[in-house]
């Protein structure tokens, strides 16, 4: 793998912008099903409590979907509202198609915490798809 240029990061960092304001908007406008295409069909998210994996993560898009959409169901009789606050995360390159992320989030009414992403693409160009998942 060679090192990516501060150019590169730059334009990534851009991209990665662009994707994480699509989450956003994809998440506003309730639209959960399309929210799995920005997931590599082989997720993980970070839930020891229900992984039976030693990773302690749990797998797979329709996983993905279950957690974004019991986020916004909350207990069933509030609608919470999952907002990423990408524009003053960390960007970290591990190399020009691999991304780590980390930063606030906000999931109404009354949530704060961290979310960190390592994202994905297969080549400069193609699409981000988030790849691992961990939220405090």
């Amino acid at each position: 793998m060679r090192q990516t240029t501060n150019e590169e990061a730059k334009q990534a960092i851009q991209e990665i912008k662009a994707f994480a304001r699509k989450w956003n908007e994809l998440y506003a406008a309730h639209r959960f099903e399309e929210m799995k295409e920005l997931a590599t069909e082989d997720i993980g998210i970070a839930n020891a409590a229900e992984s039976t994996c030693p990773t302690g993560l749990i797998y797979g898009r329709e996983t993905y979907f279950k957690g974004i959409y019991d986020a916004y169901h909350g207990n069933g009789k509030q609608h919470n509202l999952l907002v990423m606050q990408f524009e003053s995360w960390e960007y970290i390159p591990l190399d020009l198609n691999t991304f780590y992320t980390i930063g606030r989030y906000t999931l109404q009414p009354n949530a704060v915490g961290v979310n960190c992403w390592l994202l994905r693409r297969t080549a400069p160009g193609a699409p981000w798809r988030i790849f691992r998942v961990i939220n405090t």
